[in-house]
């Protein structure tokens, strides 16, 4: 048994029992009783027996959740009660398993859409000193065009995270983007962003502007590591704009071009900048300018 593993179920399990209350008996017995054979029935029971309620109960905590997984930590706050379960539920009769990605794979590939994601994510809750049938589903997930497979595969997904490679990492990102799949939730995607990377964010942006498509923020800040032409004067531009939160993704995206031509700009909207976000975030991106000249 992987201690990581063990103690990440253990955690998740801990904080299941707090929020489930009385009906966290359903689960005890459940884990009890789970078997290859049986799991699939008591997967379909979680929703009724425990609930759909939000995992994390306080509102202001959902957005900084995490539970540390057998890859690193991963954010929980956007979980419910019943998801939580079957991920448990799943992780906890892979780990019995003599190959536990093997096992998990096979019930992922029996189950329904929500059996499906709750596999994804219990490939942070065991660990097999051979990956690639966890790395199968991630793929499998991402061959569909299904918003909820798609986002467990890739996003908050540390498993996924650290065994795609490059060019599998950014045809993911590439992809959720084109799918309406919320790419700030894909794991160092400013560290592991390239020129080609880059290159195709500032192409995605130009036909949604094109478009009159809203960008994703994500968008200009990771493209913003490697800008092309015309990126920085069009960042520039944006930190004009009326709404706070546009002026900080620009302000945010300059820090990571560290282009001298911009400095002028961000010093003089600084001068006069009253939002404090947006004040943060222009300081940064001075900083990191200034910085870069030296």
């Amino acid at each position: 048994m992987n201690v990581k593993a063990a103690e990440a179920r253990a955690a998740l399990k801990a904080l299941l029992d707090e929020r489930l209350g009385e009906r966290a008996g359903w689960l005890e017995a459940s884990l009890a009783e789970a078997t290859p054979e049986s799991v699939g029935r008591l997967l379909l029971e979680a929703g009724r027996a425990v609930g759909r309620r939000p995992l994390i109960a306080g509102f202001a905590e959902r957005e900084d959740a995490t539970l540390t997984g057998t890859h690193g930590p991963m954010k929980i706050g956007h979980w419910r009660t019943d998801e939580a379960v079957r991920s448990l539920l799943l992780a906890h009769v892979a780990d019995a398993a003599e190959h536990p990605f093997r096992t998990l794979y096979a019930l992922y590939d029996q189950g329904d859409t929500e059996a499906r994601v709750a596999a994804l994510r219990a490939l942070n809750l065991v660990d097999d000193a051979n990956p690639e049938q966890g790395l199968e589903m991630v793929f499998d997930a991402g061959r569909t065009y299904l918003e909820e497979l798609m986002a467990a595969a890739w996003t908050h997904n540390p498993f996924a995270t650290a065994h795609l490679n490059d060019t599998e990492y950014r045809k993911a990102v590439l992809k959720a983007l084109f799918c309406d799949v919320p790419v700030d939730g894909f794991i160092g995607l400013e560290e592991r962003a390239d020129a080609e990377l880059a290159k195709s964010l500032c192409e995605y942006a130009d036909e949604r502007v094109a478009a009159g498509r809203p960008v994703p923020h994500a968008v200009w800040i990771v493209a913003a590591r490697h800008p092309r032409p015309g990126l920085v004067a069009r960042l520039v531009g944006a930190l004009e704009h009326p709404l706070p939160v546009e002026r900080r993704v620009a302000a945010t995206a300059l820090a990571n071009a560290r282009d001298a031509r911009a400095l002028p700009f961000v010093e003089e909207r600084l001068a006069r900048e009253e939002d404090p976000a947006v004040l943060d975030a222009l300081s940064r991106a001075a900083e990191n300018t200034r910085a870069a000249l030296d």
